[in-house]
Order: structure tokens, then sequence, then C-alpha cells
């Protein structure tokens, strides 16, 4: 069975070449008789399970302005939906989606329909930039202390590796930043940013 984790998502991916599940705590890959019985029962196709990995923990980092929200409705000459986006209070659409459900008398069945539209393209655009974008992959047969380290993409799920194995993760992220000429201080920006997005999961 092998570990697979990818830069910026949460929840590590087992697999064994075809099946594959997520686990989320660090703390279960030290059970691998539990890991297998939990792969035999509920694994699912690889590509499956990555894609759906990597499409959770993007849901979760999202935020939707209600300004762009807003404009959403405008270019679907709705301007009265598009008014109510101002009663809107958070950025975070899980919030959102409970305050239009628990004020559905005010928002109405088009007012949501129309948010989960806006949503939906949010987080297809945000899953086509991620899997079109290099990442560093790290790969670890389970119960080995080895890990290998990648510059690779997941496009529907399905892994393209761009690099041989390279010797460690800080030498893979150097790559990475070489390819995308980034300075080393634009990519603390960025692991601030994902570190933000996760404390902001914990309060949701």
């Amino acid at each position: 069975m092998k570990v697979e984790s990818w830069q910026g998502i949460n929840g590590k991916l087992i697999h064994n070449g075809q099946k594959a599940i997520v686990v989320k705590d660090e703390k279960e890959l030290a059970d691998q008789g539990k890991l297998q019985d939990r792969l035999k029962q509920e694994g699912k196709p690889i590509d499956e399970v990555r894609k759906a990995l990597i499409k959770n923990t993007i849901k979760r980092q999202i935020k939707t302005d209600p300004l762009k929200i807003s404009s959403w409705f405008n270019r679907h000459q709705d301007s009265k939906n598009a008014k109510k986006t101002e009663k809107l209070v958070s950025d975070k659409p899980t919030h959102q989606y409970k305050q239009i459900k628990n004020e559905l008398t005010f928002f109405g069945e088009s007012f949501l329909e129309g948010f989960l539209g806006f949503y939906g393209l949010e987080v297809d655009n945000a899953l086509g930039r991620y899997e079109h974008n290099l990442h560093v992959l790290e790969t670890q047969e389970l119960g080995q202390s080895e890990k290998e380290y990648y510059l690779a993409t997941s496009e529907n799920g399905r892994v393209k590796l761009a690099t041989d194995p390279l010797p460690s993760q800080q030498i893979a992220e150097e790559q990475l930043n070489k390819f995308y000429q980034r300075e080393p201080e634009e990519t603390q920006a960025e692991q601030l940013q994902l570190r933000t997005s996760e404390d902001d999961r914990k309060e949701e």
C-alpha cells in the first residue's frame, strides 16, 4: 500500500494501485491491517478518490465575495437577486448557504439556485487551476520510512509526474519555485494563506 500527499491538500490517499481511500488522521497510518480492511470494503477507483480529495480541500478554501455573487446575478439579468446579496453576512460559502436556507422566505428558491450555480462554477474554476499547476507530491510505501518527492499534476484524478524522484521536500519545493520563478517569500506567503484557510476551517 502506498501513501500519497499533495501539497496544500488535507488528508492522505492510501492506495494499492487500483483502489484508494482517504485518511484524515496521521495516527490511522500506524494500523496497516485496519487500513487494508478499509481499502477492501470502502476502496473506490484511485482517480475518483484522488479527485474528490483535492476537490474537498479546494471547496473549503473558496471565499465567495458577495460583490462577485451580485455581478453573477447581474450578468444573468437578475437585478432583484443581485440586490439581495447585500444581505449576505460572510464570504464563506458554508455560512452563506446556511444563512440563505435559514432565511429562505427572504432570499427565495431562485436566489438559492443562482448561488449554488455560482459556487459550483467557482469550485470548478479553482479545481481547474489546481489541476493545471504543478505541485509537490509526496509518496511513501506504507510502513517504510523513505519518502519520494515529485513535481506532478493531477488532472481528473490522474497523476502526471513532471520529474524523476527528488531527494527531499525542500529540493522539490525549490524546483517548483524555480519552475514558476517565485521568490521564497512568495511561497511563505502562500503557506501562510493555506494555514489561514486551515484555521478558518477549524472555526467551522
